[in-house]
């Protein structure tokens, strides 16, 4: 390419983009003639490092109590990222909003207006076809007939279920365990997806109150509860404005 391209890789507090912190970054310049330049930097995010988070990464409190704050280091962290482009694994959905937020709070405008963005998971996905059919000829080799036949996606599905263990002996093969693994670490409220549970806590997955408490949010769930969305959701919204109340 024509101008570098920095891989990188954040390591944080939690997954909320505007309440976590950043406490590593990882990151390799690739240069148009082949030549690297790498950073590995721990940084002090100014609040405690939740259990879970680090039962996940490694990072402990006494890790980085005597690591700068990313204020000491944003000024040159962003000379250093000038003029290249961006890549990484998932990066446009949490890395970099969640580098731009670190920015943002140090006064600094970040990223340049010419930068473009690589994210090699939706390459991934353009690349490998997650459709039924091609997911099942990528597990067994062989062509999906009959597809969007209801019985013949069933034993395709269970088949790429099958597949997918006998493959990943990591995976988990009990359901409560692969029910947890699909949810991730925010749990599941409500099955559209409008809401998740986190410490105990309830927020909105989706719109301009995303990541928020939902119990914080009256107005927000008044005009949901009013408002074409699934019942189910507006039971479970129902739940957490009537357990505020007790």
């Amino acid at each position: 390419m024509s101008k570098p391209t920095i891989f990188f890789d954040l390591e944080t507090t939690g997954v909320n983009i505007t309440q976590d912190r950043i406490l590593q970054i990882g990151a390799i310049k690739l240069h148009a003639d082949g030549t690297e330049e790498v950073k590995n930097v721990l940084l002090n995010p100014g609040i405690p490092i939740p259990e879970g988070a680090s039962a996940v990464h490694g990072i402990y409190d006494k890790d980085i109590e005597d690591k700068p704050f990313f204020r000491q280091i944003a000024k040159s962290f962003a000379g250093w990222l000038s003029g290249s482009n961006l890549a990484g694994y998932n990066s446009d959905n949490f890395d970099v909003p969640m580098l731009i937020e670190e920015f943002n709070r140090v006064g600094i405008t970040f990223p340049d207006p010419d930068t473009k963005f690589i994210d090699v998971l939706k390459i991934e996905r353009l690349v490998n076809s997650h459709t039924l059919g091609n997911t099942y000829k990528r597990y067994t080799g062989e062509e999906l007939d009959g597809a969007h036949d209801a019985l013949i996606d069933i034993y395709a599905t269970i088949k790429i279920f099958q597949k997918q263990l006998e493959n990943n002996p990591d995976l988990p093969s009990d359901a409560a365990e692969i029910d947890a693994l699909c949810q991730g670490e925010n749990r599941r409220v409500d099955f559209a997806g409008k809401l998740y549970e986190k410490d105990g806590e309830v927020y909105w997955r989706f719109g301009k109150h995303r990541d928020q408490l939902v119990a914080n949010t009256q107005d927000y769930c008044n005009w949901v509860l009013n408002s074409d969305f699934p019942s189910e959701t507006k039971m479970q919204i129902r739940r957490v404005l009537e357990k505020q109340k007790e």
